[in-house]
C-alpha cells in the first residue's frame, strides 16, 4: 500500500491525530471540570510509549515502538483530557457528564447551520454514524 491509496480522511487523521482544537476551545470548561472533580494527572512514566516521545533520534523511536502494535498517533483508547501538558483519565460516568456539555455545543451549532461543505458533511456523517 502506498500513500496515494489511503483515504484522505484517514490519512489526515493519521498525520495529525484526532483534531485537537477541542482541547483549546474548551480550556475554561476543562479547567473547571478537572477542579470540580478533583482529577489528578497520570504520572508521565505511566504513559504508553514514553520512551518514543523522549527518544533523541529516529532509530530510538523505531526501537521504542517495535513492541507496541497500537495504531498511531494516539494510542490511549479510554476517556481522557489533555490540559496544560498533563493527561487526566476520566471515569465513564464523568466522561458522560463532560461529553454531554460538548454535545450541547455541537447541537447548538448544527441548529444554526444553514448548510455545510462536502468534506464537512462526510466527516460529520462518519462521526454521527458511530453514535448508533
Amino acid at each position: 500500500m502506498n500513500i496515494t491509496s489511503i483515504s484522505p480522511f484517514l490519512f489526515r487523521r493519521w498525520i495529525y491525530g484526532i483534531p485537537a482544537p477541542i482541547w483549546l476551545k474548551n480550556i475554561e470548561m476543562i479547567s473547571e471540570f478537572i477542579s470540580k472533580n478533583k482529577l489528578k494527572p497520570i504520572p508521565i512514566e505511566s504513559l504508553p510509549n514514553i520512551q518514543a516521545v523522549q527518544a533523541e533520534n529516529t532509530e530510538q523511536v523505531k526501537a521504542a515502538l517495535i513492541f507496541d502494535r497500537r495504531p498511531y498517533p494516539g494510542g490511549i483508547r479510554i476517556a481522557h483530557l489533555h490540559f496544560r501538558g498533563e493527561l487526566y483519565l476520566v471515569k465513564e460516568e464523568l466522561w458522560r457528564e463532560f461529553s454531554g456539555r460538548i454535545v450541547k455545543d455541537f447541537q447548538a451549532k448544527l441548529a444554526n447551520a444553514k448548510g455545510i461543505g462536502f468534506e464537512d458533511a462526510m466527516e460529520l456523517s462518519e462521526a454521527v454514524d458511530k453514535l448508533g
